[in-house]
C-alpha cells in the first residue's frame, strides 16, 4: 500500500503549495490571487480558507474567521495525502488559527514558509488585533523563510528603529531568516525593494518602474509567486527576482472592471518568470 504524499513516481513538473488566507470575493487578492499565481508559475495550489470577506475592490466590510477547529481538521486532513514544498500565509483570520499553524508547523520545520504580512486593508480594515500581533511576532515569525512586508507592514512589525534595514534586521533578529521590504509606498519615481538574508549580508535592491494605478492584490500576487519559485528549487535570490518580475507585468496588464483598484492579471507569458 502507498503512503500519501512521498510516492516518487507522483506528478513532479507541478510541486504542491500550500496558500493559507482569506478569501476575497472579487478574486483581487486572498486565495484566489495566490491560486492563479501558483498556477501561473507551474505549482499546484492547495487551499485553506482562514476567513470569509464582504469587500470588493473599493473596501473591506467585514471579515468572518473561520473556525478553528475546522481549519484544523482540514490542515490535517489535506496534508496526511498531499505534501506541500512551500507554504504561503496571509490573512490567518484568528489567534487560535495563528495557533493551530505554529503547531503544525513546528512539527514540519523542512518546507519553507513564505510570510504575506497582511496587516489591514488599503481601505483600512484591520486584519490583526493586538493578541494576534504578538502571538505572530512572538511565534509565527520565527517560523518563517522569508517575510515580504510592505512599508506600513513593516514600521508596524519593527516600529523602533528608525531605518528599513534596521527594521528588516530587527525581523531578521526576532528569528525570520530573510525579509523582502516591498517599495510601492515610498514617494520615489521608481518602486525599491529590498531584500535582506541575514543580520549581516548586504541588501539587494531592485528597482522597478512605478505603475501608475492603484492594486488590488500586488502583495498576495508577489509572496504567491515566490512560494511557487521556491517550491521548484530556486535559490532565493533567483526567485525574489523572478517573482517581482512576475508581479511587475500582472500589474502592468491589471484589469479594470469597475471605479476601484485594478485587478492583477496573473497570466504568464514568454517575457517573464
Amino acid at each position: 500500500m502507498l503512503e500519501p504524499g512521498i510516492n516518487q513516481h507522483f506528478q513532479k513538473n507541478y510541486p504542491c503549495v500550500l496558500a493559507i488566507g482569506g478569501h476575497d470575493p472579487c478574486s483581487g487578492a486572498g486565495i484566489i490571487a495566490d491560486s492563479q499565481s501558483l498556477l501561473a508559475l507551474k505549482a499546484w495550489p492547495l487551499t485553506l480558507i482562514t476567513a470569509t470577506t464582504s469587500q470588493n475592490t473599493h473596501q473591506v466590510d467585514r471579515v468572518y474567521p473561520q473556525s478553528a477547529e475546522v481549519f484544523a481538521e482540514q490542515l490535517e486532513t489535506l496534508t496526511r495525502d498531499l505534501r506541500p514544498k512551500a507554504i504561503k500565509l496571509g490573512v490567518l483570520g484568528s489567534l487560535e488559527i495563528q495557533q493551530v499553524l505554529v503547531e503544525w508547523l513546528q512539527r514540519h520545520p523542512d518546507i519553507p514558509v513564505i510570510l504575506d504580512p497582511v496587516v489591514s486593508s488599503t481601505s483600512g480594515h484591520s486584519f490583526l488585533d493586538a493578541s494576534q500581533l504578538e502571538h505572530f511576532l512572538e511565534h509565527l515569525l520565527p517560523l518563517a523563510s522569508v517575510i515580504t512586508p510592505n512599508l506600513p507592514e513593516l514600521a508596524l512589525l519593527a516600529p523602533r528603529p528608525a531605518a528599513t534595514a534596521q527594521k528588516a534586521r530587527e525581523l531578521i533578529r526576532r528569528g525570520c531568516k530573510a525579509v523582502l521590504v516591498t517599495g510601492t509606498h515610498a514617494e520615489t519615481q521608481a518602486v525599491r525593494n529590498q531584500l535582506y538574508t541575514s543580520l549581516n549580508s548586504s541588501v539587494i535592491i531592485s528597482r522597478w518602474p512605478r505603475l501608475p494605478h492603484e492594486y488590488h492584490g500586488s502583495g498576495c500576487t508577489l509572496a504567491a509567486a515566490l512560494a511557487a519559485l521556491l517550491a521548484r528549487g530556486e535559490s532565493l535570490e533567483i526567485a525574489s527576482n523572478l517573482a517581482q518580475d512576475f508581479t511587475w507585468h500582472s500589474l502592468k496588464q491589471a484589469l479594470q472592471l469597475s471605479e476601484g483598484q485594478h485587478l492583477p492579471l496573473r497570466i504568464k507569458d514568454n517575457q517573464h518568470a
